[in-house]
């Protein structure tokens, strides 16, 4: 089983979680007459979207698209996952993202078809990535520990902090399973797949010092996900995912002796095919 680096304020934020969810249970006894129907509104919505997926998504199997299939049973084993969860690949209107659900002891993964579509032209490398990436989500039992600490998930900004704690997880998870999808898939997220092969990597790693602002530290702590520019970083002219934030400024630091880099001349920052 893969050693996993799990991004350490994961874990203090779960704790932070735990501790809120014990301390809101007394008062939460007086609301149950809210939370009740409430809770089975959410069970219901998981249900329907569960049913959605499984009527309208395309099942990987053996038999469907079994090159996918194959990394996720590869994956699976590599995580130790005690059962390899059911994945849907679905039409998205043009979408490039994935997500990992879970319902009734159930774990699902749904790819948006385009991304599928990006990964096959470019060699399976990104779908590795974000497989990797979901199946992170399920071998950290992320979903059921924000059902579990629900209570906490209404605390403003606590949620949001927990989630993009656990992202930074998860794309440490499908590093370790494909660097070179990590190097594509962060670019393609951010651009698409055309325009992502003109990008200069160093440049929309360093946008995060340049891009500042009340507005867009506002964005982001509202955000269930942490802005693009901070998932990536270059280490030796490598673009690297998943490293905490003061990480990359250390090596800002450091790259602020080098020679300016020459707008024109990018081509080795980016990834290699």
């Amino acid at each position: 089983m893969m050693q996993i680096n799990v991004d350490k304020k994961e874990k203090k934020y779960f704790i932070l979680l735990v501790i809120v969810t014990v301390l809101l249970l007394v008062p939460m006894v007086f609301l149950l007459p809210i939370l009740l129907p409430l809770a089975l509104f959410v069970l219901v919505a998981q249900g329907l979207l569960i049913g959605y997926v499984k009527g309208n998504g395309v099942r990987v199997s053996e038999q469907q698209f079994p090159e996918i299939y194959k990394v996720v049973v590869k994956q699976s084993e590599q995580l130790g996952l005690k059962e390899i969860p059911k994945v849907y690949i679905m039409e998205s209107g043009g979408l490039l993202n994935a997500f990992a659900t879970s319902f009734l002891g159930f774990n699902y993964v749904v790819l948006y078809s385009e991304l599928v579509e990006v990964s096959f032209d470019k060699g399976r490398d990104v779908v590795e990535f974000v497989i990797g990436h979901e199946l992170g989500h399920i071998k950290r039992n992320h979903i059921n520990k924000r059902l579990w600490t629900f209570p906490a998930q209404l605390v403003p900004f606590l949620a949001q902090a927990y989630s993009r704690a656990c992202e930074y997880t998860c794309d440490n998870i499908g590093y370790s399973l494909n660097q070179k999808g990590a190097e594509q898939g962060i670019l393609v997220l951010a651009a698409g797949p055309k325009l992502a092969k003109k990008m200069n990597a160093e440049v929309f790693y360093k946008q995060q010092y340049t891009e500042t602002g009340f507005w867009v530290w506002l964005s982001e702590k509202l955000a269930y996900h942490p802005h693009l520019s901070k998932r990536v970083m270059l280490e030796k002219d490598t673009l690297v995912i998943g490293k905490p934030l003061k990480e990359q400024q250390t090596i800002v630091q450091e790259k602020a002796t080098e020679p300016a880099v020459n707008i024109d001349d990018y081509s080795k920052y980016l990834p290699k095919n």
